[in-house]
């Protein structure tokens, strides 16, 4: 990646902590990581310390940097409750704390390796799969497979 796309994801950062966070958080490293596969991005800590990976492929998307902005919030909702000292998975706390910001849970990106895409007939989202199944959505199945939610495949 340029030093340009590296110094805007910067900038997003501090634009967002000052906006979001209060501007609370240190800056951390922030990088492109081809890495990731199947996920739009990643807060990572541990020995080497904290940081935060967004997936490279963005940039080729049309929209790739609202979707970066994206990403990046909500990894930086990981950061703050880290930081807080407070759990920093997908608790209620960070969910709400997504909401206020209108940022997705989930990454937009189709995972590398995908063969099969998949509709739902009631809500119309897609799935990307390696192989090929009878599926149902689980949003509006909920937690048992029904097959009044049977995804159609749409595409090979």
């Amino acid at each position: 990646m340029s030093g340009a796309e590296h110094a805007r994801l910067n900038e997003l950062f501090r634009e967002l902590n000052e906006t979001c966070f209060g501007g609370v958080l240190p800056l951390l490293p922030l990088r492109f990581a081809g890495r990731l596969k199947s996920s739009g991005g990643a807060y990572r800590r541990g020995r080497e310390g904290r940081r935060i990976d967004i997936n490279p492929r963005y940039l080729s998307m049309r929209d790739g940097w609202v979707e970066i902005r994206d990403t990046l919030g909500h990894e930086m909702i990981h950061y703050w409750l880290d930081f807080s000292g407070r759990p920093c998975g997908h608790t209620p706390e960070f969910r709400r704390k997504l909401r206020e910001h209108g940022w997705s849970r989930y990454s937009r990106l189709p995972p590398v390796g995908t063969r099969y895409v998949y509709r739902c007939v009631n809500c119309l989202r897609t799935f990307h799969r390696k192989r090929q199944a009878t599926l149902a959505c689980g949003p509006c199945s909920g937690r048992r497979f029904n097959p009044l939610y049977r995804l159609e495949l749409v595409e090979r």
